[in-house]
């Protein structure tokens, strides 16, 4: 339990990104993401050169990382890459939504399916699923209430498709769920636009 709280207020910590968008500019949020980015670039390269870093640093860091990181990318790595490229590639209001979905999300997921899954779904459960999606359809919500609404469409799309790209398993979750949804609310609000 205590890992799981460790892990799931290291992601929380992320919210500083999309509030940094909300009340900037795309070029505030890119300087504010590039520290951040190039120290876990240079951390990732650094210790797969030298050993006792990589593993100092899952001594040291043993409630945040993952066993499974010890040969991969951190998944903070992957967490920060995408939400550079998201805030790069996507409108202010999407990227803002793409990223809150990632973080709240991600953590309703986790806690849900650990806590109360029982239907397994690959890796994951179907409970935490529905979690997902309950919880990115409230920060959709919440985002109506704001300078950043979005159709009704965007959202329930976005919602669902950080649920669906959860599941399947290519890359990091932590690097798709962002660039995939991102995408499929894009496409759904260009469609909304032309009609």
């Amino acid at each position: 339990m205590a890992i799981l709280a460790w892990r799931k207020t290291w992601r929380l910590c992320g919210i500083i990104f999309p509030l940094a968008y909300y009340f900037s500019n795309k070029n505030t949020t890119l300087l504010v993401i590039l520290p951040f980015l190039s120290l876990f670039i240079l951390l990732e390269v650094l210790r797969f050169f030298i050993f006792r870093l990589n593993e100092r640093l899952f001594i040291l860091f043993r409630y945040i990382l993952k066993e499974k990181e010890k040969k991969s990318l951190f998944s903070t790595t992957w967490f920060l890459l995408s939400i550079f490229l998201s805030v790069i590639l996507f409108r202010k209001d999407i990227a803002i939504a793409a990223m809150l979905f990632l973080i709240f999300g991600d953590i309703a997921s986790s806690v849900i399916g650990i806590y109360f899954g029982r239907t397994k779904i690959r890796n994951y459960t179907l409970e935490g699923s529905l979690a997902n999606f309950v919880t990115c359809l409230i920060i959709g919500i919440i985002i109506n209430f704001t300078q950043i609404a979005l159709p009704w469409t965007v959202i329930v799309t976005g919602a669902l498709a950080a649920t669906i790209i959860e599941l399947i398993p290519v890359l990091d979750d932590n690097f798709t769920i962002a660039l995939f949804l991102g995408i499929m609310m894009s496409i759904i609000f260009s469609l909304i636009k032309r009609s």
